[in-house]
Order: C-alpha cells, then structure tokens, then sequence
C-alpha cells in the first residue's frame, strides 16, 4: 500500500516530456508567425514606399507648381496694375529710371512667393525646393519703324527688357521654369540643352493689333499699342538669385512710366513695322504673334512676315547669339492690310528677392 502511494506520487517522465514539446511548439508558433506578421508589414511598406510614395510626392509637387504659377501670374498682375497706376500720374516721367534710390516716392508692391513643396506628412516631410533670380537672363526688344515717304529718317528703339525667374528643383515631378518677361509670363518644362524648346505663353503680354476706324484707305489699316517692361539692372551688377525650400518674398518697385513714341502726335506716316523679340523662349513668342495677328483678322501669310532665328546681340555680359522672333508688319507693300499708327511706351519696374513671406 505504501509502495503504491509513493509510485502515484513520482511524475510520468513522459508525460513531461510530451508537455515541454508542446510548449516548445506554441513557442515556435508563435516566433514563427511574428516574423511572418512583421514579413507582412514590411512588404507593405516597401510597397508603399516603392510604388504609392513617388506617386504621391509627385502629385504634390505638381499641386506646387501650380502654387508657383498662381505667384507668378500675381508678379505679372502687380506689375500690370503697376503701369495703369504710373501712367495715371502725371509725375511718374520726372522719376529718374535710372536711379531707383531716387527720393520721390515709389509704388511699392510685395508678391509671396512658395518656393519649395511636395512634402507629405510622416511618409515623405522633406520639401523639394526652388530659385527666384533677377535678370539671370536676357530679354530685348528691338522696335524700328520705317516711315514713308521714302528717305524719312527711321524711327527706332532697343530696349533691354530683362527678366524675372522662377526655377524648381523638384524631386519626382518634371522640373518647370516660369519667366517674367517684357509683360509675359512663360512656362518652359525642357531643363536639357540639347533638346528642343518646350515653351509656353502662359499669360499675354501688352502688344495689342486694332483695327482703325478711318475708312479713307483702299486697304484696311491697323493701328498697334505696345507697352514694353523693363525690369531694372544696373550695369555690371550680377543677377540676384536666392535659393530656398521656404517661403520668400519679391518686392516690386515701380520706378517709372514714360511714352516712347506716338504716330499720331508726331503726324507721321508709317509703311511697316519690324518688331523682334531676343529671348530663350523663341517659340512662345512666335506662338503669341501667330495668336495676336489672327485676332486682329490679319493674314500670317499674305499680310505679315514672322521670322525665327539667332544673331549675335550685345547684352549686359558682352556678345551673345540670342535666339529671336521677328514680326514685320505689313509684308510687302501690296498687302490687303497696312500700319496707321504706332504707339510704344515703357513700364519700368525693380526687383528685390528677399527671404520671408512679409
């Protein structure tokens, strides 16, 4: 009885045995699907970060770009409201163009510009970022005027238009670059020289073709507005560039309006208008023309010549070949549509980039 009791008492070696294995398996079960759970979360972020992520910074960048071109359309609007205000004011041609630290009092006008975007919350903080300049580069339009009757002396006028620049550095999304130049703003998305021009005249420039309303000619005569600007630079000063992925500001200064030629005061009459434009963005340029002179109801065939090519010009940094648009108005002098009158006048404007959104 007694030996019985004490063989109750002693644990079956088996039966231990069997439940050590069986926690040993739970505890690989378990081991076993942590690592496949953690597997699983890894392959969904990687896929995320693969495949979702670059799509969402790249919408995003894309939603900056278009929070640039809105700043940019505003620079162009300012500057507008600019020339209505100078022009307005009796005393804007007794401002010295030439010397913005002049003491007469200035219009003055402040555009945010966002420099850098395309963050996105936890998954993707780091912005892309992008460079506002003054004058980096050049712009001039070139007016000549021929007058009749034959031997008149020629009416001509070079203009150094200048520019303001806006471009990215974005990290997933194709760069852009916005130019502000002589009342136009232009979107260029090529960044490789060695590929061809993909510009495009986002808002127009001051250059008007009106019909006349003298009816006395065989032909239909028109009459054309141009109001140049003139971003300010003085000579031999370095294009002012800034760099950020933060907000910064540019500061308008309008310093100037003044006519540059009137027809019609004058009393002269006119046989044809030369008007070229050298810019890096040929193509917009020539596309506006193509737009302005339709409008008007005048022929780009028969009525008008437009020319796209480069020649050598003399810019604030020496000899440069520039490419160039060329509009000569009418064509020939047996045209169906001819040039009454010309009016030309000149906004200038200063640039100041500066960090901050003030």
């Amino acid at each position: 009885m007694g030996a019985e009791k004490i063989q109750k008492d002693i644990p079956d070696k088996n039966e231990s045995e069997k439940k050590f294995f069986s926690l040993s398996e739970s505890a690989t079960a378990t081991t076993i699907g942590a690592v496949l759970l953690l597997g699983i979360i890894f392959s969904v972020l990687t896929l995320v970060y693969v495949e979702h992520v670059p799509e969402w910074k790249s919408d995003a960048e894309y939603s900056h770009m278009g929070d640039v071109c809105e700043d940019m359309a505003e620079v162009k609007s300012k500057i507008d409201m600019m020339s209505i205000i100078l022009a307005s004011n009796p005393n804007s041609p007794n401002i010295n163009s030439f010397n913005p630290s002049s003491s007469v009092p200035q219009l003055i006008m402040t555009v945010p510009i966002r420099m850098g975007g395309g963050d996105l919350p936890i998954i993707g903080p780091i912005k892309s970022s992008g460079s506002l300049a003054v004058n980096k580069e050049n712009c001039t339009m070139s007016v000549i005027v021929v007058k009749s009757p034959e031997g008149s002396t020629n009416y001509s006028q070079l203009i150094n238009c200048g520019t303001i620049t806006y471009n990215s550095q974005n990290r997933y999304y194709v760069d852009q670059k916005f130019s502000y130049q002589n009342g136009a703003l232009i979107l260029d998305q090529n960044q490789i020289s060695d590929q061809e021009e993909q510009s495009v005249m986002m808002l127009y420039p001051s250059i008007r073709f009106s019909k006349a309303l003298d009816t006395e000619y065989d032909v239909a005569k028109y009459n054309v507005s141009i109001n140049a600007v003139r971003v300010f630079q003085k000579p031999y000063v370095p294009a002012e560039v800034i760099s950020s992925n933060r907000g910064c500001s540019l500061r308008l200064i309008g310093i100037n309006y003044r006519p540059l030629y009137d027809s019609s005061t004058a009393g002269e009459n006119l046989t044809r208008l030369e008007l070229t434009i050298y810019t890096k963005y040929p193509d917009a340029w020539k596309q506006y023309f193509l737009k302005a002179i339709k409008d008007a109801n005048i022929n780009p065939s028969n009525d008008c010549k437009i020319e796209q090519g480069e020649q050598d010009l003399h810019t604030s940094s020496g000899e440069e070949k520039m490419p160039f648009v060329r509009l000569t108005f009418p064509k020939e002098k047996t045209s169906t549509k001819g040039l009454k009158g010309l009016y030309i006048s000149e906004t200038v404007v200063k640039a100041e980039p500066g960090i901050g959104l003030n």
